[in-house]
């Protein structure tokens, strides 16, 4: 049974939703089923007016699939963070258009590829069993902090080549950067600041020494007459480092408590592994850990009734597309046997996520390696702490509890 099935919103003229509110940030979803139904295009001030007075929120899957599809009239060019001055910060291929995104991702796509993700796999899963197996005697432990953050700020340590004695660091500016709700307050910017003298000097000592790590890849791997900067492939590497981590951490952590919540559901992996595969895109469509990005209209759009006009700033609910019950059957229910024929947990068009192999490779062992540890754990409901809803669903604290004898014997008959 759905948690969400208790919980209902009614429509009413003064009927409010923040995504920038912690009100919401819990259980967002019977929220998302207002908007669809009654105001699939809602206006709303924003809390600051740095750049934009307000902003618009389309929760349709149909209108945010149209809208990705669209970046002719639904540009990245004005940023992808809400109410943001993207002067402020790196540039990076979210807050880009065509022809320079196509450029620039075009030159990630060449060295990240499925050849180069598959062999990422044998140290993500060592990372993970070398943490799992290092809490077992404790029947306790903090699901975000001491496990689903670790896996990708790991993973992007081989990827890149970084010191591992640096991943506090690393975690650090990525929560300054991406954590709250003011993108380019003092501390994000100061990080940016921090990450660009650290990237910049790195690029340029592998430009001495050739590797088979990602950012030597990129170096050498340019085109002639089109050879990019130290500076712009130190944005590579800081867009690297924020996507990287903050999305795959939030959607390591949330699946641990959705699989918590549908221990039913949760069974089915344990007697069945060969089910991952196709459980994992329903635990990614139920989750969805981006929750929405922004765009800005390039014209006059009419959607739902209203008139959204030109350079206005919009906000595409991923969270909310996926779980819209004209796309799919039953969508607050975590169901691990529901055919997915698509979902917009890794956006679309131009822009779907280039690193969603990396993601999905990263939280599928995270999450096999708990379960096949520990199987029966729980999650202390009371103990979630969430920081916020857009653009990730954070998780900061998940407190999980187990028994620790049983764990620790069902690893000892596994070797």
């Amino acid at each position: 049974m759905s948690r969400d099935d208790s919980r209902s919103v009614e429509f009413s003229t003064d009927f409010d939703f923040d995504p920038f509110d912690d009100r919401f940030f819990d259980d967002p979803y019977p929220y998302y089923k207002v908007l669809r139904d009654h105001a699939p295009c809602y206006r709303r001030p924003t809390a600051e007016a740095r750049v934009w007075p307000h902003y618009w929120l389309l929760s349709r899957a149909r209108d945010v699939n149209d809208a990705l599809a669209d970046w002719q009239t639904f540009s990245s060019a004005t940023g992808t963070l809400i109410d943001t001055d993207i002067s402020l910060i790196p540039p990076n291929l979210f807050n880009m258009d065509p022809p320079r995104h196509d450029e620039l991702r075009a030159i990630l796509a060449r060295v990240l590829t499925p050849a180069r993700v598959a062999s990422l796999e044998e140290g993500v899963r060592k990372s993970a069993v070398e943490i799992i197996d290092g809490l077992l005697d404790v029947g306790s432990f903090d699901a975000a902090t001491e496990y689903a953050q670790l896996i990708p700020t790991l993973t992007m340590c081989e990827l890149m080549d970084l010191p591992t004695a640096d991943r506090a660091q690393f975690l650090k500016w990525n929560m300054d950067t991406l954590a709250g709700n003011d993108f380019t307050s003092d501390a994000a910017l100061a990080a940016y600041g921090e990450m660009e003298r650290y990237w910049t000097g790195l690029v340029a000592e592998r430009r001495k020494i050739r590797s088979d790590d990602l950012i030597s890849q990129i170096l050498h791997n340019q085109t002639a007459g089109q050879e990019l900067s130290n500076e712009e492939i130190g944005g590579f590497c800081s867009l690297l480092h924020d996507a990287s981590q903050n999305t795959t951490m939030n959607m390591i952590a949330n699946g641990i408590i959705s699989l918590a919540r549908f221990p039913d559901e949760r069974a089915k992996l344990v007697n069945e592994p060969a089910r991952w595969p196709s459980a994992l895109e329903e635990i990614l469509r139920y989750v969805s850990p981006v929750q929405g990005l922004a765009r800005s209209t390039t014209r006059d759009v009419e959607i739902g009734g209203e008139t959204i006009p030109s350079g206005d700033q919009v906000l595409l609910l991923y969270g909310s597309a996926n779980h819209d019950e004209s796309v799919f059957d039953r969508p607050e229910e975590l169901d691990l046997e529901r055919d997915i024929k698509n979902h917009w947990t890794f956006g679309h068009g131009i822009h779907f996520c280039l690193g969603n192999a990396v993601a999905r490779l990263e939280t599928r062992i995270a999450l096999q390696v708990l379960i096949d540890r520990i199987p029966e754990y729980e999650v202390d409901e009371a103990g979630i702490v969430r920081n916020q809803l857009v653009p990730t669903r954070g998780v900061g604290r998940a407190p999980v509890e187990f028994d620790p004898k049983r764990a620790r014997a069902r690893a000892d008959a596994e070797r």
